[in-house]
């Protein structure tokens, strides 16, 4: 929390509308309790973003049966809970310039149906934002993983058996896993 997330994905979305070249809009996948945060921020930093709620929070019932892709064409960004995206098919069927996940750890479990609906995503690139990539154990991370580049770390059960074998490791046991996936993390 308080690490800057929120105001670099505005901003690499600011830059985005800028170059006028790849007008797709994005999409963010947030908890719904943190949809109100977006959107503050978003007029707060980035007022020039065109961002839509796509969430029962700030439509209507009958408008969200009735959303359409339609809709998205002008958007630069749309904004939805977990909940909502395995909900509306239409979110599902677009192809997004980016795809963001705030709370990335809630794709941890890669059974999940909500996990599975966000790695159906078609984007030409993925953003995991999360503050703990992992909970409770290195599957986690490799959930989060799978959805950012997938195949990087193997199938599930290949890293299952790359992690035992760090383990067994008597010095620095994870430091090989943290160069592969290093490249690909942004701490602060």
């Amino acid at each position: 929390m308080g690490l800057g997330k929120t105001i670099q994905v505005l901003s690499l979305l600011l830059i985005q509308k800028r170059k006028k070249i790849d007008r797709k809009p994005s999409l963010l996948v947030a908890p719904a309790s943190l949809l109100s945060n977006w959107s503050a921020e978003i007029e707060r930093f980035a007022p020039d973003l065109n961002a839509k709620i796509v969430h029962s929070s700030a439509m209507t019932a009958e408008d969200l049966k009735q959303f359409t892709a339609d809709e998205l064409f002008g958007l630069d960004l749309a904004i939805t809970s977990y909940g909502s995206l395995q909900r509306l098919a239409v979110l599902g069927e677009t192809y997004w310039r980016f795809v963001v996940l705030d709370e990335a750890q809630a794709i941890k479990n890669p059974n999940a149906k909500q996990t599975r609906a966000v790695k159906a995503l078609k984007a030409e690139a993925r953003i995991a934002l999360t503050g703990t990539p992992v909970e409770n154990h290195l599957g986690d991370l490799w959930s989060i993983f799978d959805f950012i580049n997938p195949g990087l770390l193997g199938t599930g059960k290949e890293f299952s058996r790359y992690t035992k074998a760090l383990s067994d490791r008597p010095h620095n046991p994870y430091g090989p896993l943290r160069d592969l996936v290093g490249p690909y993390i942004l701490r602060r």
